[in-house]
């Protein structure tokens, strides 16, 4: 990759997301390669229209992202991934490159990255952002919930647990949501994404993980929907996330997940969407969480996210045989994956159905922070 990608199924890929409105990319995390081939095919697509990259990030983050590169490119960036009070598991070198790479292709004048995440770590810079804004009447609701978040940061630098917003019920943000009806766009935004984050996670708490999955799930379609709406036109849209948010139909734990969308979208208007699976094959590495804020550096063939052993994706998908990286056309299976197919795996059918392409990486490199 340190050449930019070619060969014919790298033309392949590039004419299939020209001819689609929409361009998805479901990924395993933390692969050096999938990022940069992101990057290179936003800028492969930019002459057919694509003008906006969506990500898995929440919206005031993405957004602050965006107006870090404009000021200073990929530097800043890496200044904005090193703030105290902002963190992700997407902070990765590699991915700070795809978002300037994006950003510098895209149009000045226009806003390109679409953050549709909730958030995890970064309650106390979104709660920063917002206190120059709070109205008097919502002062006091706003002290209680800037209160909460620093004290929960504070007893969890004494005794590490989980953060803020995977342990405060959702109705202290609510209540500053409450006392303050007309907020402007950001801060509506920041509201929205406090209380939802909130509720996402209070309801892995009190229910079952499938429960939060599904009200996740919602929240990104409920914000693809409405920047569609706030869109003049039909802007084409470039997406990367999770390999199991961007499966067409249910995904691998039977949510209908954003990634079942954009074909729906695209339909109203004659349109499409092209899906492509990136997985890291044998010989691969990637970055995963490790203490703190740190990455740490992991054998892909040993990594298991779903538990599911010698039948998951990065094993059954890849040729052993193959001299190097794989780019497959999964459409031609689907006339053998039809019902009936008891002895086949049930993700590389479910695969098979909501993913148009699959590139294999051989010997790819995990991502740096």
């Amino acid at each position: 990759m340190s050449d930019g990608p070619a060969g014919r199924g790298w033309d392949w890929l590039v004419q299939e997301a020209r001819d689609a409105r929409f361009t998805l990319i479901g990924e395993e995390h933390g692969v050096a390669e999938t990022a940069q081939l992101s990057a290179a095919i936003f800028k492969a697509l930019r002459g057919s229209g694509y003008s906006r990259m969506a990500i898995e990030l929440s919206p005031i983050i993405a957004q602050d992202i965006e107006a870090a590169a404009r000021r200073k490119g990929l530097q800043g960036i890496l200044d904005f991934y090193a703030s105290p009070d902002t963190w992700s598991p997407m902070y990765l070198r590699e991915e700070a490159q795809f978002i300037a790479s994006v950003v510098d292709a895209a149009p000045t004048n226009e806003r390109v990255l679409w953050g549709f995440d909730r958030e995890i770590f970064s309650d106390r810079y979104l709660i920063a952002r917002l206190e120059p804004r709070v109205p008097q009447r919502a002062r006091e609701s706003f002290t209680r919930l800037k209160e909460a978040s620093t004290k929960s940061w504070a007893q969890r630098e004494k005794n590490p647990g989980p953060p803020f917003l995977f342990t405060q019920d959702p109705a202290i943000a609510s209540d500053v949501r409450s006392a303050w009806p007309n907020p402007d766009r950001d801060s509506d935004t920041i509201l929205r994404t406090l209380e939802e984050s909130l509720a996402i996670n209070a309801v892995a708490r009190t229910g079952t993980a499938w429960d939060s999955s599904e009200r996740r799930a919602q929240w990104m379609r409920n914000a693809f929907a409405t920047r569609l709406k706030e869109e003049r036109g039909s802007p084409k849209v470039m997406m990367k996330f999770g390999y199991n948010h961007m499966i067409r139909g249910a995904n691998y734990v039977n949510i209908f997940d954003l990634g079942a969308m954009p074909d729906e979208a695209a339909a109203l208007s004659g349109g499409r969407a092209f899906h492509i699976l990136v997985l890291p094959g044998p010989g691969s590495r990637q970055a995963v969480l490790g203490p703190g804020r740190s990455f740490v550096s992991v054998s892909s063939d040993e990594f298991d996210e779903f538990q599911t052993g010698d039948q998951r994706l990065t094993r059954v998908l890849s040729n052993a045989n193959a001299a190097g990286h794989e780019v497959i056309d999964l459409r031609a299976l689907r006339p053998l994956a039809m019902r009936g197919l008891e002895g086949w795996n049930p993700d590389v059918v479910r695969t098979i159905h909501g993913y148009d392409a699959a590139v294999i990486w051989k010997g790819a490199h995990a991502s740096v922070s």
